[in-house]
């Protein structure tokens, strides 16, 4: 509150103070954690990374471009005006920003962070601001009495009353508009309607990667060339080459599954779980064929599950080997040039910078159930269709580009993914095919 003075009077001017860094930062991780954000990873990260640009003072950089490549993971090129993901995860934060703020918690925060419309640097004031207490005006006479006839204290009421309903009527249009789904959800929800409408718990058919162990022999001899440790841990086998022979890598089956291919379970496990819905998971190694009938089924894992293998022979978009043993997605439909490909160059210890991924919905005659399969070449592809499956936003923006009436029939996408630091960012349709 501010003070001037006029005539010899003093006149108060109210000045809306600005909350503190910490007390935003406090009430972005509030809004962060509810239930309102938690169901999508990209609305969370969205609002983490343009109030965190904002508190740090840079909003001049909260351009489109700049938040498509560094929260969507896009490429420095891309065509903003064919990619509209910014502007769709805008859109869904100013929405779950409303929904949040309605709800009980929302509504008893004294801190309000807005995402103004046509604008990405987000707003941050308090909800109320109290007078200062020395800058109160004096306490004016009561009036006195008025006594109304009865008359008009029952017209009074009428008019009362009938601008309460008005009124409750214009929140509740409101709320049911705010709640309802977006047609990213929609679409998601089209994708996932034959698992959300069986009664059988959804079949998670996991790849069964073959892991080889260094036999007794081998680790004797490593042990040998390493100094004593404290502490029994684990380390890299150091053996000379010449030293080794065939019998030193002893394969063990059925026992392992790769990262990415748990975090793909773990993230569709826990989608169905907020919806109530079950699943089983089980190795694909032992699944039987019997086990597919008449149930949903989605496949995690390319050329080390078996199912996927299996399954894949009518599809148009498959997972193959080059001569030289490197997992391709290749496209078996005829073309002018040939069939398409898409592959990777991964080093010696299974990093690479990019993966390229598979994901399906389609209805398997054989078994007279859905079949749905998410798989990247590495494990960094299959982590990534993991997300994408279990993210209405994600998924559901991809599917709405889809040609109409992709909901009853078959699809396949093959996407991109570039990989930073062991971690796949959001990826990018490169084919699509729906029949």
């Amino acid at each position: 509150m501010s003070k001037s003075v006029t005539n010899g009077h003093a006149l108060s001017v109210a000045r809306e103070p600005s909350p503190h860094p910490d007390e935003i930062r406090r009430q972005l991780q509030q809004i962060l954690a509810s239930p309102v954000f938690h169901g999508s990873k990209r609305c969370q990260q969205f609002l983490e990374y343009v109030c965190a640009k904002s508190l740090a003072g840079e909003n001049g950089a909260l351009k489109e471009r700049t938040v498509a490549v560094e929260v969507f993971g896009r490429p420095p090129h891309i065509d903003l005006g064919e990619d509209t993901i910014v502007r769709v995860g805008a859109r869904e934060v100013r929405k779950r920003l409303a929904q949040y703020y309605m709800t009980p918690e929302g509504a008893l925060s004294e801190i309000r962070i807005d995402l103004p419309s046509g604008s990405y640097a987000p707003e941050f004031r308090y909800v109320t601001v109290l007078p200062e207490r020395d800058a109160e005006p004096p306490a004016a006479p009561p009036a006195p009495p008025i006594i109304e006839a009865p008359a008009v204290r029952s017209n009074r009421k009428l008019i009362v009353w009938g601008s309460v309903g008005m009124l409750v009527a214009v929140v509740a249009l409101v709320v049911v508009r705010l709640l309802a789904p977006g047609p990213n959800t929609e679409a998601f929800q089209r994708f996932w309607e034959p698992v959300f409408r069986s009664h059988e718990p959804l079949v998670i058919a996991m790849a069964h990667p073959i892991v080889y162990h260094p036999s007794g022999r081998a680790l004797k001899l490593s042990e040998q060339n390493l100094p004593p440790q404290d502490i029994p841990m684990q380390r890299p086998i150091q053996v000379a080459p010449k030293e080794l022979n065939g019998s030193d890598l002893v394969p063990v089956l059925n026992q392992y599954v790769g990262f990415g291919d748990m975090v793909a379970a773990n993230e569709v496990t826990s989608m169905l779980a907020r919806k109530s819905h079950t699943v089983r998971v089980r190795l694909a190694s032992n699944i039987e064929f019997a086990d597919l009938r008449n149930v949903q089924t989605l496949l995690i894992g390319a050329v080390t599950n078996r199912w996927t293998l299996e399954m894949q022979q009518a599809w148009r978009f498959r997972f193959s080997w080059t001569p030289d043993t490197r997992a391709v997605i290749v496209d078996t439909q005829a073309t002018p040039e040939g069939g398409r490909h898409w592959s990777i160059v991964s080093n010696d210890d299974g990093s690479a910078p990019e993966d390229y991924i598979l994901v399906c919905r389609i209805h398997s005659p054989s078994t007279g159930g859905w079949l749905m399969a998410g798989a990247g070449l590495k494990q960094f592809g299959t982590e990534a269709a993991g997300r994408l499956l279990a993210d209405p936003d994600q998924l559901g923006a991809i599917l709405r580009r889809l040609p109409a009436g992709w909901e009853s029939k078959n699809l396949q996408l093959v996407l991109h993914a570039r990989v930073m630091r062991n971690t796949p960012a959001l990826p990018d349709v490169v084919a699509s095919y729906v029949w």
